[in-house]
């Protein structure tokens, strides 16, 4: 570093964010640019990040996955290992995406977290920075953040299908994929933002971190299908946002190979769609999919309003 100069979050904040003609773009901008230098200035716990998701999905297609190939092989004996394979490795893989776009933007709030603990908030307060300006800085990084480990991990997934099972993705479907990918990691990014302003110490973050990553996999039916759950537990499962956010992630991802297993048999496809959470329902309705991208895009927007009412609290 040379002399004088000042460090990434400190003094140097209040030089690049002086008012200036945009300068509230300007601003956003230089907290957003700030926040993912913050995040990637670690290669080994980005690396870290991938690796976690990496793991996750070869344990499943290479051990827990053949619970799933014996259930299907048990109610279709005509389907042929390969393609039972290919559906439960690329349904695994649907909800794996899913789980990162969560993740990973609930790592890049740390910066918040780390904000908040050094006192830097102070300096904050001296600059002209709105609280919106400062929610969108951690948002959208955490937004960029979940984006491109959420698309890195759909491709590792795709060639990874696409090698073992021979079941290689439609360009389309691998557009939408990433399309829908981008959208949830923007409604989770917002929902990660609101619940950070209640963590006040780093243990916390950590310990809200690990109960995510936990729990969010069940509550995506990404790791256990969500026929295997009674329904009243699916009724409550399918009422929060992640089960219907893998449900559209299934169908560009999944939907080719659950076509396939079901060989032109509507009734498979259906009984099998319902069992693995192609088709959601809650108290019998059943949840379509442009509900969902309607309330993604609702998530995001309440969330990063009530982040920025929150956040203006905290720097006060």
């Amino acid at each position: 570093m040379r002399s004088g100069a000042a460090p990434v979050g400190r003094t140097s904040i209040g030089r690049r964010m002086a008012p200036s003609p945009g300068g509230g773009l300007r601003t956003v901008a230089a907290l957003v640019g700030r926040n993912l230098t913050i995040y990637f200035r670690d290669p080994m716990s980005v690396f870290l990040s991938l690796l976690s998701a990496v793991i996750l999905l070869l344990l499943y297609v290479l051990f827990l996955g053949g619970l799933q190939v014996d259930h299907i092989a048990d109610q279709l004996p005509a389907a042929s290992d390969e393609q039972i394979s290919a559906f439960v490795n690329s349904w695994v893989f649907a909800g794996i995406v899913m789980i990162t776009s969560t993740t990973t933007g609930l790592g890049a709030m740390r910066a918040y977290i780390d904000d908040r603990v050094t006192g830097r908030f102070k300096e904050f307060r001296a600059c002209p920075i709105k609280s919106s300006q400062l929610v969108l800085g951690y948002q959208i990084a955490a937004f960029v953040v979940a984006v491109i480990m959420s698309t890195a991990i759909l491709l590792i997934g795709y060639v990874g299908v696409g090698l073992l099972n021979s079941a290689w993705l439609a360009p389309l479907d691998l557009l939408r994929g990433v399309g829908l990918a981008a959208l949830e990691s923007f409604a989770f990014a917002a929902l990660s933002s609101f619940l950070v302003t209640f963590i006040a110490s780093q243990g916390a973050f950590t310990a809200l971190s690990t109960i995510v990553g936990t729990v969010l996999g069940f509550l995506a039916g990404a790791y256990l299908p969500i026929g295997t759950v009674s329904q009243r537990v699916a009724d409550v499962i399918n009422a929060l946002p992640f089960s219907p956010a893998a449900m559209l992630l299934r169908d560009p991802l999944s939907g080719a190979a659950l076509a396939d297993l079901a060989d032109g048999v509507p009734e498979a496809e259906q009984a099998l769609g319902e069992y693995y959470g192609f088709e959601l329902t809650v108290g019998g309705t059943v949840i379509e999919p442009w509900w969902v991208l309607a309330g993604l895009a609702g998530l995001a927007l309440i969330f990063t309003g009530l982040s920025a009412l929150r956040i203006g609290r905290t720097i006060k």
